[in-house]
C-alpha cells in the first residue's frame, strides 16, 4: 500500500511540475514573469475587485513581489490604486483603459486555451479532479505545519 501511495505521489508531483512548466513556457513567450502573469490573470479573468492582499493570498505571492509589480503597472499608466474607505491600508487595483487592453491581449488567449483544455474533461471528471486536489492540498498544508515544527527540532533537512 505504501508503495502505491509513493508512486502516486511521484506522479502527482511530476504532473504539478508539468503544469508549472507549461505556464513557464507560455510566460517566456509573453515576455513577462510568472508572478506578473498571475496578477494580470486576476485583474482580467477573476471577477470582482482585488487588492494587493487579495492577490497575495490567491496566488501565494509575497507582498513585496505583488507591490513591485503593481507599482510598475501604476508607473506605466496601466493601473491605479484606490484606497478603500474605512480600511487602514487596503487599496483596490483598477486597470486603466490601456491596462485593460494590454491585459486582455495577453491573458484572454491563454484563458481560452485553458478553457478549451478543461472542457475536454467531462463535468464529472472536472468535479472529481478539483475536489480530490483540494482535499490533497488541505491535507498537505496540515502535514506541512507539523513538518515545519519537527524540522526545527531535528535540524536542517
Amino acid at each position: 500500500m505504501e508503495d502505491d501511495s509513493r508512486k502516486q505521489l511521484e506522479v502527482i508531483n511530476q504532473q504539478i511540475k508539468d503544469v508549472v512548466g507549461l505556464y513557464r513556457n507560455a510566460v517566456s513567450r509573453l515576455g513577462m514573469s510568472e508572478n506578473e502573469l498571475w496578477i494580470w490573470y486576476t485583474l482580467i479573468i477573476v471577477e470582482g475587485e482585488h487588492s494587493q492582499q487579495d492577490i497575495c493570498g490567491m496566488w501565494s505571492l509575497s507582498k513585496q513581489t505583488v507591490n513591485t509589480i503593481i507599482s510598475n503597472m501604476v508607473r506605466k499608466g496601466l493601473a491605479v490604486l484606490e484606497t478603500v474607505p474605512g480600511a487602514r491600508n487596503r487599496k483596490v487595483i483598477y486597470l486603466t483603459r490601456a491596462g485593460r487592453d494590454y491585459g486582455e491581449s495577453v491573458v484572454k488567449p491563454l484563458f481560452e486555451v485553458e478553457q478549451r483544455a478543461i472542457e475536454k474533461l467531462s463535468a464529472q471528471e472536472r468535479t472529481a479532479c478539483t475536489a480530490a486536489f483540494r482535499k490533497y492540498i488541505d491535507f498537505l498544508r496540515e502535514e506541512m505545519r507539523g513538518y515545519a515544527g519537527r524540522r526545527g527540532k531535528r535540524g536542517a533537512v
